[in-house]
């Protein structure tokens, strides 16, 4: 678990372009911060700056108490996934977990042994030996978790990483999510469109709109006290989309079967 401090971080492009601006946010430890906006709000640019892909313009990004602003991707210690974050499909499952750890030099036994507790903990241990595309979606979404996992990274960064699966298959994937999170007590940082996604996974969610952050705190106090109209308008429309799905699944529940009517 790591405590991840951003000070005044802003990324400002060639062409004048501000995609982000002065943000100041504390990740604490085990803590999962979700980060919401819509289209050019900066949250895939303010996860690309933290994980050391884009330099940052001016500002200041510490980890553990150590500024790593200006330190490479490779050594900042954090595992990025993408929405397109593929896996192997020649080499095995078992092969796909242990990557991040043989590019990192592990010895064997220690491979073996974070492979086969990571697999375990996420229900992979009988397909070690199968490879991808022979298991289904939602257990390759489990064996690229699996993967950044078994690096055991101070944080992980989620981009986007659930967005354009079927409904079945997110809605099992935002659950083993959350779980996983919970149970490795990890330092999670998620960017979403989706903002009923940002409420379930973040223990706090920041909300960027034009790289600005307009409230950062836990979804209980961004309904209670939204900080302008803009988040309230947000808020307000999650609780709108939740009483109209919820008066569906009752109308649906209280209309009579064919067979009952006969």
């Amino acid at each position: 678990m790591s405590v991840l401090k951003i000070h005044a971080l802003t990324k400002k492009y060639p062409s004048g372009v501000a995609a982000l601006q002065g943000i100041d946010l504390t990740v604490e430890k085990g803590e999962s911060l979700a980060v919401f906006g819509l289209e050019r709000s900066g949250k895939s640019t303010f996860l690309r700056v933290l994980a050391g892909l884009e330099p940052a313009t001016s500002g200041r990004i510490v980890l553990d108490g150590k500024d790593i602003t200006d330190l490479p991707s490779k050594e900042r210690d954090m595992a990025f996934v993408y929405q397109s974050s593929a896996l192997d499909m020649g080499k095995s499952v078992y092969d796909n977990l242990a990557y991040g750890l043989k590019m990192r030099k592990a010895p064997a036994a220690v491979i073996d042994v974070k492979v086969r507790t990571v697999a375990a903990m996420l229900g992979l241990t009988d397909v070690l030996q199968r490879k991808p595309k022979t298991v289904s979606a939602l257990v390759r979404r489990r064996v690229v978790l699996g993967r950044i996992i078994a690096r055991d990274p101070k944080v992980y960064l989620f981009d986007e990483a659930l967005s354009g699966l079927n409904p079945e298959l997110y809605e099992q994937s935002v659950k083993d999510l959350v779980a996983l999170q919970i149970r490795l007590g990890a330092t999670f940082v998620y960017a979403t469109e989706n903002l009923r996604e940002a409420l379930t996974v973040g223990t706090k969610v920041a909300i960027l709109r034009e790289g600005k952050l307009l409230q950062c705190d836990t979804p209980v106090n961004l309904f209670a006290h939204p900080a302008d109209e803009y988040v309230a308008e947000l808020m307000g429309s999650v609780c709108q989309q939740t009483g109209a799905a919820e008066t569906e699944e009752s109308q649906t529940a209280e209309e009579p079967s064919a067979e009952a009517e006969v």
